[in-house]
């Protein structure tokens, strides 16, 4: 196992890949050093995401088309999946993610937490 952006204060990373072949993350719309979400509500908080995403993926040597699945738990499911659509098609483009979005309250104020997995070749 590769533990990515390991947290040296708590035991917890923002990705791991485990089997050789498989990448796990968790990401929000808190930036790294930072307790509260960025501004502007879930479509900012869903950029913020993918660009925490992104550098995840980088450090495990693959891009967004690697990714596969994905969990979307959002505060306000009803209010917030059409914001988050938005950013979510600029960002995947045609590459079709396998997705679910569930209702949850969130800590910190936070509208969005995701969670993906992608495949390492």
């Amino acid at each position: 196992m590769k533990f990515i952006d390991s947290n040296p204060d708590f035991p917890i990373s923002s990705a791991v890949i485990h089997s050789g072949r498989t990448f796990e993350a968790v990401v929000t719309g808190i930036p790294d050093g930072q307790s509260k979400p960025v501004p502007g509500g879930a479509a900012a908080e869903m950029r913020e995401a993918f660009r925490q995403l992104d550098a995840l993926l980088k450090e495990a040597g693959v891009d967004r088309r690697a990714v596969c699945t994905a969990r979307l738990y959002l505060h306000n499911v009803i209010h917030d999946v059409p914001e988050v659509n938005v950013v979510w098609k600029e960002y995947f483009g045609n590459h079709a993610v396998v997705r679910r979005c569930y209702g949850v309250v969130l800590q910190a104020g936070m509208r969005v937490e995701a969670a993906f997995t992608a495949e390492i070749p």
